[in-house]
């Protein structure tokens, strides 16, 4: 045996010298390794594989003597025994300690937990079985399959996907009724690794590990994160895998049907604009409607025209495939239903062919006894071409504190008795340059319509009435499209979301409104900025003064 030793005496140190980079040092490496070798001999043990013995001792004696010197938790490999890892032709190429970190790091937590406290912490297996309240047994199968993966990770060279070096961006909306703080949206709007962690677990279940090996992030800090997204609800446990539990397009998927959209609106748009004139015409019936100034005229009937067109459209699919949607209740107060939409970090709105025709449902913020009112409402489409441009000005203001804001200003309330936040005042000028405010002898006034709650009652039943109309109308030839419209959707979600919400038919509301002013069907003054957006005020005698 000693014999089969001395064997290896110029391979220890060409390994020893490699570690240390000192001769001496080197020399006195491998004489302590050699002398381990002669003591475990000579006490009766058997070694079978030698230098794969000596080359295990020998690292294990370096990374003793690193952790005595620098007071630090190190581990390599070589103290991970039982693997017959090195192969004779280049025992000295081995993983080095940073390469062993990471691949600790990619570790999933059972495993990663009980490899830590063995070799970087020097706990005993029985010691750690106490410590976690699991059999020793389990510890020990732990720590074998926490080898294993290592060892894969090492012989592989796994190449990390895409979204390591070239992330993606991921944005969150919703149906439904958002949460106290702007949920769903507010849950990965900054947080570029949660929006890619949603995307790689979007088309099948995956491990937290794969996630962060797709990543190249360590698991520790997805395993976090999918926690997170977990109890906000926008992933589901599958196992000991996670999946994202809504739908996620792509512009490309969008583009891809929005021709067959396009075609479908023109094909229709005569029927339909004869439609969109009598109503029109019964709207001038009105009997308050003349009070309203040119462009507020101008705005009650965008305003009016966007709810027919989206509001029949829905009519007409909901008749073609089941729209019912259950909006369970959320952990943030919410009750909604995410939708999300991936786009390259290279992208660029205003490239894309569908950004010419996006829109937004309408959005609704209301407030009882407000001042002197029974009730104050804000009525909102997003639509072309500004969309919501006018939430973005110096302060950010949404539709809740924009509501107070035209509240206010109709009513001439000196702010400074309001309570209300003074630093919305410095959106004036870019709520003017949107359209949702004038100036009048350079005071700021509302240009909006509005309407008490009974006008705004006998415009709905209106509109109601041709939204049934449209959807009468369309509801033939576009049965027979729906078919050339349909999503490509991952199995996991199958069953899970609305059967209308497969199907890409967004582009026609917008469609048919750029035909209307392309062909001066229905005209804009130079300055109308056409904001379908209707204030309703409910006084306690319900008449707006």
């Amino acid at each position: 045996m000693e014999n089969e030793i001395t064997k290896y005496v110029e391979y220890l140190f060409a390994l020893a010298l490699k570690k240390c980079g000192d001769v001496n040092d080197a020399e006195d490496l491998t004489q302590e390794t050699l002398l381990a070798a002669y003591q475990y001999t000579n006490r009766g043990g058997s070694i079978s594989n030698m230098k794969y013995w000596l080359t295990s001792v020998l690292s294990n004696k370096w990374n003793e003597a690193l952790r005595k010197k620098y007071r630090l938790p190190l581990i390599s490999v070589d103290v991970i025994p039982d693997v017959e890892y090195y192969n004779d032709e280049n025992d000295v190429d081995r993983p080095t300690t940073e390469q062993v970190r990471r691949e600790v790091a990619y570790l999933a937590k059972l495993q990663r937990e009980v490899i830590v406290k063995h070799y970087l912490e020097g706990k005993k297996v029985q010691d750690i079985a106490d410590e976690l309240g699991i059999p020793k047994g389990t510890v020990l199968s732990r720590l074998s399959s926490g080898r294993d993966q290592m060892k894969k990770g090492f012989d592989s060279m796994e190449q990390y996907e895409k979204q390591s070096y070239v992330p993606e961006r991921l944005e969150v909306g919703c149906s439904g009724n958002p949460g106290f703080n702007e949920e769903p949206w507010s849950l990965v709007s900054d947080d570029l690794m949660k929006q890619n962690i949603l995307i790689i677990a979007y088309e099948h279940p995956v491990t937290a590990v794969e996630i962060a090996k797709a990543l190249g992030i360590p698991t520790p800090y997805v395993e976090n994160a999918i926690e997170d997204l977990v109890k906000c609800e926008l992933m589901v446990r599958n196992g000991n895998k996670v999946v994202t539990d809504f739908l996620i397009s792509t512009p490309d998927e969008r583009s891809s049907k929005l021709d067959v959209q396009l075609d479908f609106a023109n094909q229709q748009y005569q029927a339909v604009w004869n439609l969109i004139t009598e109503l029109f015409s019964d709207i001038n019936s009105l009997s308050w409607f003349d009070r309203l100034s040119n462009q507020a005229q101008i705005d009650l009937k965008y305003y009016a025209m966007i709810d027919v067109l989206a509001r029949g459209q829905y009519h007409a699919v909901k008749r073609i495939v089941d729209t019912n949607e259950i909006y369970p209740e959320r952990p943030d107060g919410g009750r909604w239903i995410a939708q999300g939409t991936r786009y390259g970090m290279d992208f660029k709105w205003e490239n894309d062919p569908f950004s010419k025709y996006a829109w937004g449902g309408e959005r609704r913020a209301s407030w009882d006894n407000f001042f002197s009112s029974k009730s104050v409402e804000l009525h909102v489409y997003d639509t072309q071409p500004d969309l919501n441009k006018y939430e973005h000005g110096p302060v950010e203001i949404h539709d809740d504190n924009l509501s107070k804001l035209l509240y206010i200003l109709y009513k001439g309330i000196p702010f400074e008795y309001t309570g209300f936040n003074l630093r919305y005042l410095e959106d004036i000028p870019h709520l003017a340059s949107c359209g949702v405010l004038r100036y009048e002898n350079d005071k700021p006034q509302v240009a909006i319509p509005v309407l008490s709650k009974e006008e705004f009652s006998e415009l709905f039943k209106i509109s109601a009435s041709y939204m049934v109309k449209l959807g009468d109308l369309i509801e033939a030839p576009l049965r027979e499209l729906f078919p050339q419209l349909k999503l490509e959707i991952p199995m996991h979600l199958e069953g899970k979301i609305a059967e209308f919400r497969k199907y890409a038919f967004y582009a026609f509301p917008m469609a048919i409104v750029k035909r209307t002013i392309s062909d001066s069907d229905f005209i804009l003054d130079s300055q109308q900025k056409a904001i379908p957006m209707v204030l309703v005020i409910e006084e306690p005698e319900n008449v707006i003064k």
